[in-house]
């Protein structure tokens, strides 16, 4: 039961991560960059820039090597590097913040340094599992189209978790570690549950 429904459950839940990530850019750059239209217009210009890059690299990665443990382990290094971002935001921004840049410079090479890779990562998460679920050519439009949707569906969720439970309740670095540890988590499942599986390939 959970294998045949467990590509939709990832692209679900790294769909909230993405937006509850996004959503906290805020909170990352506010004590140091304040939350003007400059600071946001850069986290989101950022975040999507990140996630089209990672739908463009995602789908070519994904014909060339469609394997359940490339898509694990995509999801994995998301996680370790929402984790190290944890780590070195405090150090970084204070280094970004004693150079000689405007707000609007910090905010966006910051944007670029904090959320560009994990995005771009997170990105590359549909379209891989599409190519993966994908085993009937004549359904793939259905196909791509339930998982992009499911993708919005935990985006949303996502959005209204990190604004209305998780932000008034808990620092910012615990948010970061509970999702780096959801990622994480996922990916193993991942890989555990279709580390045998075979890959269908259409001519």
């Amino acid at each position: 039961m959970v294998r045949g429904f467990l590509l939709e459950i990832t692209v679900f839940f790294c769909g909230a991560v993405v937006m509850a990530f996004e959503i906290m850019g805020s909170r990352m750059l506010g004590p140091y960059v304040g939350t003007s239209l400059f600071v946001w217009s850069s986290i989101i210009g950022v975040i999507l820039a990140s996630l089209s890059l990672g739908y463009f690299l995602g789908g070519r990665l994904a014909d060339r090597l469609p394997r359940f443990d490339i898509l694990a382990m995509i999801i994995f290094i998301a996680g370790v590097l929402m984790a190290i971002t944890t780590v070195l935001r405090k150090g970084l921004m204070d280094w970004m913040t004693g150079k000689a840049l405007s707000v609007e410079w910090i905010a966006v090479w910051s944007s670029l340094l904090l959320f560009f890779l994990p995005g771009m990562l997170l990105g590359m998460v549909s379209p891989f599992a599409a190519r993966l679920r994908l085993r009937d050519p004549e359904r793939s439009g259905s196909t791509v189209g339930t998982l992009y949707a499911l993708s919005t569906a935990g985006s949303i969720l996502g959005t209204f978790a990190a604004g209305f439970l998780l932000i008034p309740h808990f620092s910012i670095s615990v948010i970061l570690y509970i999702i780096s540890v959801i990622l994480i988590v996922v990916s193993t499942t991942v890989f555990l549950v279709y580390r045998n599986a075979q890959i269908i390939t259409h001519p």
